[in-house]
């Protein structure tokens, strides 16, 4: 056991600079796909190196994300360990593990407000705070009966307030500024955040097994860098500087995003870029609560409201997150002669390492077919644990057995984390900021995520209640019915949003997935008021090209205009000649 303990911890010591040779290798097995004429059109080196330490430094708020979600895995066998004092109560425990989700839903709902409001740099700063202040809390929890709990639940309530607001605001960053061929990719980070954070908390539970007081310290270190990371490399999304009007100041960090030097014009994909962003403007301006819930009556808004809400339902009625949550405890409670801490490891790395194949794989093979995949793989591997449980339930295998099989379990369980992070685990987070319109983006990415986590908590708080309902084999026999339900639900209704821009997404929702028509009516659209400021930077932009074009007709019409003159003057001269000649000529 404890060269075990020594090999952990020297990979835990290793893992960032296992972090920075990925980094430094990235680029050089990267590019040459993204290159080829598959992926055209072709993106530069220093544009994509750019594009993706810009993701990598919008996304370190999500390892500590994911530090919150495995937290409660590793830290409560040690807090219910009779020697441990306080001793903590599995009821107290129950709450302990879902307590982070309460306030997880209310940190979904404030990041919608400010992402609008601040900005996508300013929120993606202000997301750690909780975190920071969370973790020294839960760090330094008193060994007083009195004090104990209640700093570990408010600690709790600040990291799952911060993991609820982290949720969106890398996603929504990273898809408004990436170029369209590195968005696939790029979004799906959030989910690698979240699952090296989970792996990391993994890994260091493992080493101090007894001192999760040392584990929460180490912890906080991650917040505290995505601050003053974000603070000195990150440029704000040209998306909401364009729709605060400042038109130079977006082109300025589109220049920045994209490695386009000041003295050189932009190139024409960025102009349209930005001369979009102009144009949706004047329609994405807000309005009062009666526009919103005009906004809520089109399709393009309800259909992936409803798609993403049941998205993250049955990822968390699957049970994906009770595994995250309860990893340690239910390798043990299976009965199979295995250390937890080493499962639960190798469960974090397992999704780690899938979430980043899915990084490039979603690139190749879009979403509809991972997530497809996903919900197969998931059920057939929680429907095996299922029947493992049931044999062992009905006595069918003797504890003797079970031990024998101790596989058997571990391998379905490393199996389903494997096949949910192909997709259900994955998708639902990369897809938030591709699927809904500009103007509600922020808040519907808010309140999709919060009802995501009060999904997670309902389904989190539950679980040690169901365990004494239906006991184990019945509540994974739940889960894999939820799976089976969640696969065909998806597989019906989730649409392909990768190799589109976000204007083809709203707009194949606004169709129904069928060609739009060239004629629209007026009443398709709420009429909203447009700044003046924005209407004349629209107007320029319109005359100088409307210009360009009326010299280009006026040209025509003149080349035309000459040749009816030369012809109409042929003609007076023919009959000016006709009308000289004699009579017998003419005749």
């Amino acid at each position: 056991m404890s060269s075990l303990k020594q090999l952990t911890a020297g990979a835990a010591a290793n893992l960032g600079t296992i972090g920075s040779g990925m980094t430094l290798g990235f680029s050089a097995v990267a590019l040459p796909a993204m290159q080829t004429s598959y992926h055209e059109p072709a993106v530069s080196d220093e544009e994509a190196s750019w594009q993706f330490l810009v993701g990598a430094v919008a996304n370190i708020a999500t390892i500590a994300a994911g530090m919150t979600l495995g937290f409660s895995a590793v830290s409560l066998p040690a807090m219910q360990a009779s020697h441990h004092h306080p001793r903590v109560s599995e009821e107290q425990a129950s709450w302990i593990a879902s307590l982070a989700s309460i306030s997880t839903p209310i940190g979904c709902l404030l990041t919608g407000v400010l992402l609008d409001r601040l900005g996508r740099k300013r929120t993606l700063m202000l997301i750690n705070t909780p975190a920071l202040l969370g973790w020294l809390i839960i760090a330094t929890a008193s060994h007083s009966e009195n004090l104990f709990l209640y700093q570990l639940y408010a600690g709790r309530l600040l990291t799952g307030l911060a993991t609820g607001m982290s949720s969106s605001p890398a996603t929504v960053y990273v898809s408004e500024v990436a170029d369209k061929a590195l968005r696939g990719m790029l979004v799906t980070w959030a989910s690698i955040g979240i699952s090296l954070g989970i792996l990391v908390v993994y890994v260091l539970g493992s080493i101090f097994q007894e001192n999760w007081r040392l584990v929460a310290g180490i912890s906080a270190g991650f917040p505290l860098t995505s601050i003053i990371a974000v603070w000195f490399l990150l440029p704000e999304s040209p998306v909401w500087l364009m729709s605060r009007n400042l038109v130079q100041e977006a082109e300025l960090s589109m220049r920045r995003i994209r490695s386009v030097p000041h003295h050189e014009d932009l190139p024409t994909p960025l102009e349209e870029e930005l001369d979009a962003m102009i144009s949706q403007q004047t329609g994405n301006t807000r309005g009062s609560l009666r526009d919103a819930v005009r906004l809520l009556r089109r399709p393009e808004v309800y259909k992936p409201l409803v798609i993403m809400n049941a998205f993250f339902f049955f990822q968390q009625f699957a049970g994906i997150f009770v595994v995250v949550f309860y990893a340690v405890s239910i390798v043990q409670e299976t009965g199979v002669q295995f250390d937890g801490y080493l499962a639960s490891v190798l469960i974090g790395l397992t999704r780690l390492c899938v979430t980043v194949l899915i990084s490039f794989a979603s690139r190749r093979y879009g979403r509809r077919i991972l997530c497809n995949i996903s919900g197969v793989g998931m059920t057939l591997s929680i429907g095996a644990l299922t029947v493992f449980l049931c044999l062992m339930h009905d006595h069918t295998f003797s504890q003797e057995a079970a031990a024998d099989h101790s596989w058997f379990p571990i391998t379905a369980l490393v199996l389903y984390i494997l096949t949910s992070s192909l997709g259900f685990l994955t998708l639902p987070w990369a897809m938030i900021g591709e699927v809904f319109p500009l103007q509600i983006r922020g808040p519907a990415c808010g309140a999709t995520t919060c009802f995501g986590y009060l999904f997670s908590f309902i389904i989190v708080k539950l679980y040690p209640e169901m365990k004494h309902w239906w006991g184990n084999h019945g509540v994974f026999t739940f889960y894999t019915f939820m799976s089976l339900v969640g696969t065909v639900f998806m597989y019906v209704y989730l649409p392909e949003t990768q190799g589109r821009t976000l204007v083809q997404i709203e707009e194949h929702f606004r169709s129904g997935g069928k060609a739009r028509s060239e004629k629209k009516t007026t009443e398709e659209l709420p009429e909203v008021s447009v700044p003046v400021n924005t209407k004349e930077k629209l107007l320029e932009v319109i005359v100088s090209r409307k210009n360009k074009q009326d010299k280009e007709e006026v040209m025509e019409n003149a080349l035309v205009v000459s040749v009816l003159e030369k012809t109409r003057e042929n003609n007076e001269e023919a009959t000016e000649k006709l009308l000289d000649r004699p009579i017998s000529e003419k005749t």
